[in-house]
């Protein structure tokens, strides 16, 4: 039989048995996906499924949360009066004894609205606090989610390789049970072997990209790296927004601008306090005095501190005022940069979206096309086995890149939502 004729028959039951029936169809990623491993009870599946577990299990969440609690709990130590001060007096003492003894307390009273700006200034903080562990949260959730992506690309990357491995060790099975030991049949056999091989190859490097991304997944979330993971169920669905929109969600919810106008807030507070500087403190006190043969009597005390140090108290102004100013400048700066971050991701976001729908709708149907030409050419005998093999090699590519590009997506609309200071 000659070589064409080999071929055709080769091909013949190739058909017979399927083994180009995924190539004909255009098998995807999500009908090449692997068998899930656990049980579907684990996190995982979604987005949703993992970002939970992190807001509740993940340590650094936890810090944010306790730093609140602490900044929470210094508002109760803040503007309220000193500690007074008990006073036991003996006056005139010598030989004969104590001539008076005195009891008595005196208390600090400060002036001029100084303790409703003490505390002003601690509910400031603590609201800055509390912004703080929003943007962690915030932070830590763009990040799950974007891993998350990176999982599921994975998981689909080696339901592909599978797939392809599959079809490769098919032909190399049939080509070494049908032609015989000529050398242009053994170059074609000797061409699956190393296409097999090199398919092989490929399904375990992607299977050790998927567990490093499950490892890197429950790091976020806060568990052991090789805790299970459910089979991902899919890319998360992502909107179409408008820059417009997400500039004035950002504006309206970035936990980092609320964090530094809580800043700049007590920071004018302080500027207030010191502007009191001027403005003295009292000293108010009372003591029960005893004298022997006389009746006891009492003794009432004003005392006034006088802002005498003009030098010092002018310095802590100009010092809060220009903190003040920092503190001003540093939200315009903010501002600025988180808008151009914005605008950043955004742009990214929109272009990716657009080469996907290329890549869906111009990529992928000629190159699954190719490999339906390939086979057919080879089954006429006008195609090489080489051709088969090539196409399979661009369909194969074409696949990936359009995970790469689906993981991208994930990632900088995470990203946006991050800046937005929310889900969008």
């Amino acid at each position: 039989m000659s070589t064409k004729g080999i071929c055709r028959a080769t091909i013949a039951v190739l058909c017979g048995l399927g083994a180009f029936a995924a190539s004909n169809r255009g098998v995807s990623a999500a009908e090449a996906r692997p068998k899930p491993t656990v049980e579907q009870s684990q996190p995982g599946a979604t987005v949703e499924s993992v970002v939970v577990l992190a807001r509740r299990l993940n340590p650094t969440v936890a810090a944010a949360a306790l730093e609140f609690d602490a900044a929470v709990h210094k508002i109760g130590a803040a503007g309220v009066l000193a500690d007074p001060t008990l006073v036991l007096e003996a006056w005139d003492v010598n030989r004969q004894g104590v001539a008076q003894r005195r009891f008595g307390i005196e208390q600090d009273i400060k002036l001029g609205g100084k303790y409703e700006l003490e505390r002003g200034i601690a509910r400031s903080e603590a609201d800055a606090a509390r912004f703080q562990g929003r943007a962690t949260v915030t932070e830590l959730v763009a990040r799950v989610i974007a891993t998350h992506g990176e999982y599921n690309a994975a998981y689909e990357a080696v339901g592909v390789s599978q797939e392809i491995k599959r079809r490769f060790d098919e032909i190399l099975s049939l080509l070494r049970s049908r032609y015989g030991a000529t050398s242009v049949d053994q170059q074609d056999v000797i061409k699956a072997e190393i296409e097999a091989a090199t398919a092989e190859g490929d399904v375990v490097r992607r299977q050790g990209e998927m567990r490093s991304a499950a490892a890197r997944l429950n790091a976020l979330i806060g568990r052991q790296p090789l805790a299970p993971l459910a089979a991902p169920a899919g890319f998360r669905a992502v909107k179409q927004i408008n820059l417009t929109q997400v500039l004035a969600q950002a504006r309206a919810a970035n936990p980092l601008l609320a964090q530094a106008g809580a800043q700049t807030d007590s920071a004018s507070r302080t500027k207030s306090l010191t502007d009191l500087n001027y403005v003295p403190d009292l000293t108010l006190g009372a003591k029960y005095v005893q004298r022997p043969r006389v009746a006891d009597t009492g003794e009432f005390l004003v005392g006034v501190k006088l802002p005498l140090q003009y030098e010092a108290k002018n310095a802590e102004q100009r010092a809060a005022g220009a903190k003040l100013n920092a503190a001003q400048a540093r939200t315009e700066a903010l501002r600025l940069r988180i808008d151009g971050e914005i605008a950043d991701a955004w742009f990214g976001f929109d272009a990716l979206r657009k080469v996907i729908q290329i890549y869906v709708a111009r990529q992928l149907p000629p190159a699954r096309s190719s490999v339906d030409n390939a086979r057919n050419g080879f089954e006429a005998g006008s195609t090489d086995l080489s051709a088969v093999f090539e196409a399979e090699r661009r369909l194969r590519t074409v696949q990936l890149e359009l995970l790469k590009l689906k993981v991208e997506l994930q990632t900088k609309y995470a990203e946006m939502e991050r800046l937005a200071g929310g889900s969008l």
